[in-house]
């Protein structure tokens, strides 16, 4: 059975632009954070955005506060955020 959760990049340049993912599909934090970075980049890369591309390429994207269990233990309507700031 698929479980979908949203993730939201908290980002100053990607704000806003946010994901559904299976998380069944995935048994790690850093799998999922994978898969938006993967999924951004696409976004970015089919619509020419190279300024945001190369920006992308050197940002370090994570999940504050939250280990893998948290999110699969989570709500369905629980949104998580995706960091690329700090």
């Amino acid at each position: 059975m698929k479980t979908y959760r949203k993730f939201i990049a908290s980002s100053e340049y990607f704000l806003g632009y946010e994901v559904l993912i299976d998380i069944t599909v995935y048994n790690s934090i850093d799998t999922i954070i994978t898969y938006f970075y993967e999924h951004l980049m696409n976004t970015l890369v089919i619509n020419n955005f190279e300024i945001f591309i190369e920006y992308l390429k050197q940002r370090k994207l994570h999940i504050h506060n939250f280990v893998y269990e948290d999110i699969k233990n989570s709500h369905p309507s629980q949104i998580f955020y995706i960091c690329d700031s700090c």
